[in-house]
This record gives C-alpha cells, structure tokens and sequence, in this order.
C-alpha cells in the first residue's frame, strides 16, 4: 500500500510533539483518499510509535468544481468531471484534494 506523502509527513511532525495527544482530526476531501483508505494508512504510519493508540478523527471536505466553460460551480457526482448544466468536461477543482491537519 502506497501512503500519501501528506499524511507521512503530518505523522512525523506530529510524532515530535506526540506528547500527551490523545487525539487528532485531519481534514481529507472526497476526491483524494476514502475514509477506509486514510485509516489504513494511519494504522501503519503510527503503529510501532508513540501515536499508536491516538484516536483518528476525520472531516471530509466535499468535492466543489467550477466548469470552464459556463463558470458553474457544481459538486461532481461519482467524481464524474462534466459539468451538469453545459457537458463540457473542463473543470477546475475548486475543493476535494485537500489533506491537513486541524488544530483546535
């Protein structure tokens, strides 16, 4: 399994300041990984570490598009790229591919 170079990188960061975290949220949009995807990854990023049993919280941020071509804004439906008013297929991701840590 390929891990997301995002969420290694917010794992190493998060191990040097692992002290008393009990638990964490990251936002992930619905374009770049599925839920059981990003737990599977965190599993192995941080078992065998000090975050091993800190509690994973997830905010999935919703796909938004903007055609090319009329300028809609519209949420792709099945990740599908035309747009629902036009058909054309050139859509620029507005929101979706998003992964971060939030803080509180």
């Amino acid at each position: 399994m390929q891990t997301h170079p995002r969420l290694s990188s917010i794992v190493r960061q998060l191990i040097q300041q692992s002290a008393g975290i009990d638990s964490v949220q990251i936002a992930v949009g619905e374009l770049l990984l599925d839920e059981p995807q990003l737990r599977a990854q965190w599993d192995a990023l941080v078992s065998q570490t000090p975050l091993a049993k800190t509690k994973l919280n997830i905010r999935v941020v919703p796909a938004e598009q903007q055609c090319m071509v009329c300028f809609l804004i519209y949420h792709p439906n099945e990740k599908e790229t035309a747009c629902p008013q036009c058909k054309s297929v050139g859509a620029k991701i507005i929101n979706g591919e998003e992964l971060y840590l939030e803080l509180d």
